[in-house]
């Protein structure tokens, strides 16, 4: 009797944490597709300290191949390489912040996305569908704020 209480018991529990899986937007579930961006432009603003403004603004622009790109600052660098799941179905964006030698990274982020559509920007601002983002020397008062962008088909 207890090894069937057991038994209904984990029934219960699994269902309880079963759910509806989280699924891309799709033509069939109503909600609209973002169109696959023909262009994602990540932009890089650099400042010596957080005392003085934007000292300098650079954007990379990745088409819909694989790529890597970087811009290097006195204290940072800016690196973002663009995956076409071509090869793996892992369609991705990647950024990341080293030191100016390219030996310690401070920040990385990976950016899945869904193979056949989007992103979709969402962030106020104009901080495209990344949001903005800050990232810092440790031995220094430099600062990098980053955000990427997408350029759909139309715009």
């Amino acid at each position: 009797m207890r090894k069937l209480m057991v038994f209904w018991g984990l029934i219960l529990i699994l269902a309880a944490c079963g759910g509806e899986a989280e699924t891309a937007p799709s033509a069939s579930s109503g909600q609209a597709i973002p169109p696959k961006a023909e262009q994602i432009i990540c932009t890089a603003a650099y400042r010596s300290s957080v005392e003085v403004g934007i000292e300098r603004e650079e954007t990379l622009t990745f088409s819909d191949v694989d790529d890597e790109q970087s811009i290097a600052f006195a204290d940072m660098t800016f690196h973002a390489a663009y995956r076409t799941g071509a090869a793996d179905n892992e369609r991705n964006l990647r950024v990341w912040v080293t030191d100016a030698a390219d030996t310690a990274v401070y920040h990385t982020t990976l950016f899945q996305l869904v193979p056949n559509s989007g992103p979709q920007d969402q962030f106020v601002g104009g901080h495209g569908f990344t949001g903005l983002n800050y990232s810092y020397a440790p031995d220094s008062t430099a600062e990098l704020q980053y955000w990427c962008a997408v350029e759909a088909a139309g715009q």
